[in-house]
């Protein structure tokens, strides 16, 4: 297949076009001049340069292309401004959406989250749920969603969505905080950790890329994409300290508490111009339950996450100590 990928220096996006590139599928890349490429050059990946938000740029990437795979995304992150977030995750969106129908690609596949459905509870959440978001970047995923879903039906566009489930796995630096924090005995644990997660090692994920890829059972649909079962918070943290060969934290801040002194430190953090190391979003994150319902994938798509997450994290820990990371 003729494949172009975008967001492929991101973290899920390295792991897809390496695995795609072994596969002997043609790969273009979709790079911004300030890129960091140099792993790419390692693989038989062409690197096309251009930027989401260039309509003329994304025209040319796409000729000759079947399928786009497209990951490329401005996350809620600090100080990122909110106009930023919605210019890349939705026009952005819509331009490639454009750029793929003039050139009349054989399926474009979305990389959303199921942060879109926002609370779920104890109970693993289905595709079909109503949008609830709760933070930017959730929001202009649903209004991406939205567009791809439009385009698929009243132009035609042949799409699939697919919601990763909270990713891990080498070369995600997004947790490194998290578990340099466990190593050194400095994390404490929200609330009751009996909140759940669902965590997904990155080879899962990347599996449910492929099995959508030129499926026409995928046309049109929606898959959550997540690991072989949720976990709390206590059982994520304490695998993670297994694997580290530390202690599990003994103290537990109430939630309360924790809200409080988050509260305090983001608004300290507009005058220090400091990230606070505690926010609203990632006291939510722990303490309220999210978990992902992949019936649905494992039964169309024939998805079988292989990692359960002892695995999974000792081949990420074992990652990050052969970089230097921890």
């Amino acid at each position: 297949m003729k494949i172009l990928i975008t967001g492929g220096t991101g973290f899920i996006g390295k792991h897809l076009v390496k695995t795609l590139c072994k596969k002997e599928h043609t790969v273009k890349v979709l790079v911004r001049k300030s890129s960091d490429v140099s792993w790419l050059k390692e693989l038989n990946a062409e690197l096309v340069y251009g930027d989401i938000l260039n309509e003329e740029s994304l025209f040319k990437a796409c000729e000759g292309i079947e399928v786009v795979y497209h990951l490329s995304a401005k996350l809620g992150q600090w100080r990122v401004q909110e106009e930023e977030i919605y210019r890349v995750n939705v026009e952005g969106t819509k331009n490639l959406l454009d750029a793929c129908l003039k050139n009349r690609i054989s399926q474009f596949v979305f990389c959303s989250t199921p942060g879109v459905i926002g609370k779920t509870g104890d109970k693993a959440a289905k595709e079909d749920l109503p949008y609830n978001p709760p933070y930017i970047y959730e929001k202009t995923k649903v209004e991406a969603e939205k567009l791809v879903i439009k385009y698929h039906r009243e132009k035609g566009l042949p799409i699939t969505i697919i919601r990763p489930d909270f990713v891990y796995g080498p070369h995600d630096l997004r947790r490194l905080k998290l578990y340099r924090a466990l190593k050194n005995n400095k994390f404490l644990i929200v609330g009751n950790g009996k909140a759940y997660l669902h965590p997904t090692y990155i080879d899962d994920v990347i599996q449910g890329f492929e099995l959508v890829m030129n499926n026409p059972k995928a046309n049109g649909e929606i898959y959550n994409i997540a690991g072989p079962r949720p976990l709390t918070v206590n059982e994520y943290v304490e695998t993670i300290c297994e694997v580290l060969k530390v202690r599990v934290p003994r103290f537990k801040v109430p939630k309360i508490v924790a809200k409080g002194a988050a509260l305090v430190l983001e608004g300290l953090s507009y005058f220090t111009g400091k990230e606070p190391f505690i926010s609203q979003s990632k006291i939510n994150f722990l303490t309220i339950s999210h978990g992902s319902d992949i019936s649905k994938a494992k039964t169309q798509l024939g998805y079988s996450p292989q990692f359960e997450f002892k695995e999974g994290i000792e081949r990420t820990i074992k990652w990050c100590y052969q970089y230097n990371l921890l």
